[in-house]
């Protein structure tokens, strides 16, 4: 399937409301992105769901509940594009991918936070340098998937950001305080 008509749609709905890649190598550069990519956006989703229970401040706890909703729409379209190509989809993260959540998952309280927002930051700075080389590619269909990918990229980079310039108490109040 080609992205255009009723699937550009679907991705400008979707968005208007790190690691090796361990699968077999594609075929092309951009194709080598994209893979990169959904795999990016499943660590992103796993962090979410991993700051919603962990996180002390509902701040950051907000920032999980955003990030892995984005990221979730996003892989289901890179999802989707790697599968209409005939590319291996990953079920599952890879090991490095997983000792990078067990290992926050082992914070707990405003270390907790801070290790978050550190990796969103950081992740976040890979993730739009990587949408942002792939939205450059000669592949016309990657290209266009990720210039609607990027915006909402952007705004999660400022997000992570800007809890990022804040002390641990100015995340908003702690959860167990509600």
């Amino acid at each position: 399937m080609r992205i255009a008509g009723s699937t550009l749609v679907a991705i400008t709905l979707l968005f208007t409301a790190g690691a090796a890649v361990a699968d077999p190598p594609a075929n092309k550069p951009a194709e080598q992105l994209l893979a990169k990519a959904l795999r990016a956006s499943m660590v992103e989703v796993e962090l979410g769901k991993l700051a919603q229970k962990n996180a002390e401040s509902t701040g950051v706890n907000a920032l999980g509940v955003r990030l892995q909703r984005d990221h979730a729409r996003i892989g289901k379209v890179l999802a989707a594009v790697s599968r209409d190509r005939g590319m291996i989809v990953p079920a599952s993260l890879d090991s490095g991918q997983r000792a990078q959540i067990d290992a926050l998952g082992e914070k707990s309280g405003a270390d907790f936070d801070a290790g978050y927002v550190e990796q969103m930051v950081t992740n976040h700075d890979a993730a739009v340098h990587l949408f942002t080389a792939l939205s450059q590619s000669d592949d016309a269909e990657l290209s266009q998937l990720a210039k609607a990918a990027l915006p909402i990229l952007r705004e999660d980079q400022r997000l992570a950001d800007s809890y990022a310039k804040l002390s641990p108490s100015d995340t908003v109040r702690p959860i167990a305080a509600q």
